[in-house]
């Protein structure tokens, strides 16, 4: 029987340029612009004295940028293609505007967060949902201890959020998740829920900018 915690040090990537222009990246590959780096480097200053047995990243450019400083005198970056961001279908190279002209429906069933209705060619939030969950048990059965360190995207906290917040499917609320943001979670494998210590830390960002997810 499962008798321990983990605990889990999430932070969402920094800023790139498409997130400046509001355009959707889902799984598109996009790199951090000047405002990201920055962000990235607050946060690994913000994190340099807490302890991590292990540091697990998307293997998507704009979390590997996040997580390079954060690597420092620490255990090597683990890239998870499991913490990825939801692929999010026809919506994705299109800012959200466009994407309200374009395909409303698809775009309405994305901002809603909808499990009964999936943008086309999307991860269902059903899909999505199961792989974070399998991420996560994944994390624990290879690590067992201590805190881990985790750089992802919007897409994936705002999952991490509704489990922690036992968010009906149906409910349409939605979290503040900002670029660069630090979030303490502890998760129970063997109930696999969620607990929140603390959600959307920006204090370390000072006068940095950081941008909410569409």
């Amino acid at each position: 029987m499962i008798h321990k915690t983990i605990e889990l040090t999430v932070v969402r990537h920094g800023e790139t340029d498409w997130n400046k222009k509001h355009r959707i990246q889902g799984q598109i590959d996009t790199s951090l612009n000047n405002t990201g780096f920055a962000q990235a480097d607050a946060v690994a200053k913000s994190l340099k004295v807490k302890k991590f047995d292990a540091i697990i990243c998307s293997d998507l450019s704009r979390a590997k940028q996040t997580a390079e400083p954060l690597s420092a005198n620490r255990p090597r970056i683990i890239y998870e293609p499991q913490l990825r961001e939801r692929h999010l279908g026809i919506l994705q190279g299109l800012t959200a505007e466009e994407a309200a002209e374009q395909a409303p429906e698809d775009m309405r069933a994305f901002q809603s967060r909808s499990y009964a209705m999936t943008p086309s060619g999307a991860e269902s939030m059903h899909v999505l949902t199961e792989r974070i969950q399998t991420a996560l048990t994944t994390i624990y059965y290879r690590f067992k201890k201590g805190n881990i360190l985790v750089v992802t995207h919007g897409g994936v906290i705002d999952i991490l959020w509704r489990i922690a917040q036992n968010i009906e499917s149906e409910n349409i609320e939605k979290p503040i998740i900002k670029n660069g943001s630090i979030h303490q979670l502890i998760y129970n494998p063997e109930t696999q829920e969620i607990f929140i210590e603390s959600f959307n830390k920006t204090n370390h960002l000072e006068h940095i900018v950081a941008l909410d997810d569409i």
